[in-house]
């Protein structure tokens, strides 16, 4: 009898090492998966929108050019409705320092409808220079072998068959949900800085109608000034996001945040919460990115 419940025993403690095993395995390769991800997240977030060849060409292209139009066009009519608001108005004297002042700003909106393209490049190369900054700091992100070797050194002092068979059930399931998890974070990492990407190439061709608003002054500067905010969020959401990816490595690396140095399945649940952590909190940040650089900057 001791010799077949030692070998029941030993076919136990086999089966959870190999279920161990493939929960393991796939934990490891998912997060080969989010370390590519993160990859290709870094480097679109050092990217301007001018690197896009055809997209870049298209959003500057016969759009733009009918946006600078429409812009020349409603910058002659905002300058006029201005003129008037102040020259009606009996509370104020309208005296030539006015006419100065309206001919100064006109001159100045004619500059930036101009020249606006220039100004959108300007935005991106700084930002982009800042981002590069940070950025060097998260070219290589650590591997990950051996999820769940302090379990089974636990285990292996125990020889116990059962706890050996539970925990690798709870490691198999808990590997293939946590690889799932981890997978779905990565695409979401990479859907957020393609959107940051596309929302700034849709935001350049607005730029010169956009800007005409500066010569009416009064409430019309505040359809350049949304505009200005807007882009500039969008532009610095790329730091955001690269922070967002080094601070949540950072914060959990070694944290200890679980108590998994119990065996069992519980051990082996609160040691795949903690190895998907850093991924559920990037990627957390990451969506949010643009609101935290408005609310930060109070960019609306």
């Amino acid at each position: 009898m001791g010799l077949i419940s030692g070998a029941i025993n030993d076919a136990l403690i086999a089966v959870g090492s190999g279920l161990m095993s493939v929960g393991e395995t796939a934990l490891e390769a998912a997060y080969g998966v989010w370390s590519g991800a993160a990859g290709i997240t870094i480097s679109y977030a050092r990217q301007s929108p001018a690197s896009q060849g055809n997209a870049w060409a298209l959003v500057t292209g016969n759009l733009y050019s009918l946006s600078l139009s429409v812009a020349a066009s409603l910058s002659v009519l905002y300058f006029v409705i201005g003129w008037l608001a102040d020259a009606i108005d009996i509370r104020n004297n309208f005296m030539l320092e006015n006419i100065f002042k309206f001919f100064v700003r006109y001159l100045i909106t004619v500059s930036l409808i101009a020249n606006s393209l220039a100004l959108v490049e300007g935005i991106t190369t700084c930002t982009g220079a800042v981002v590069a900054t940070v950025a060097t700091e998260a070219d290589e992100m650590d591997s990950v072998d051996g999820i769940f070797d302090e379990m089974r050194a636990e285990l292996d002092e125990q020889e116990d068959g059962g706890a050996w068979l539970s925990s690798g059930v709870i490691g198999l399931l808990g590997g293939l949900i946590g690889a799932l998890v981890v997978i779905v974070c990565s695409i979401n990492l990479i859907l957020a800085v393609l959107s940051r990407l596309f929302k700034m190439l849709l935001c350049i061709p607005f730029a010169p109608v956009a800007l005409a608003g500066f010569a009416g002054g009064h409430e019309f500067s505040r359809f350049g000034k949304a505009w200005l905010m807007t882009y500039l969020g969008y532009a610095l959401e790329a730091l955001v996001i690269v922070l967002a990816l080094l601070i949540s490595l950072g914060l959990f690396r070694d944290a200890g945040i679980f108590d998994t140095t119990g065996a069992g399945w519980t051990g082996v649940v609160l040691q795949i919460c903690e190895f998907c952590m850093p991924m559920l909190t990037a990627c957390a940040c990451v969506r949010g990115a643009d609101t935290i650089v408005r609310r930060c900057l109070g960019l609306g």
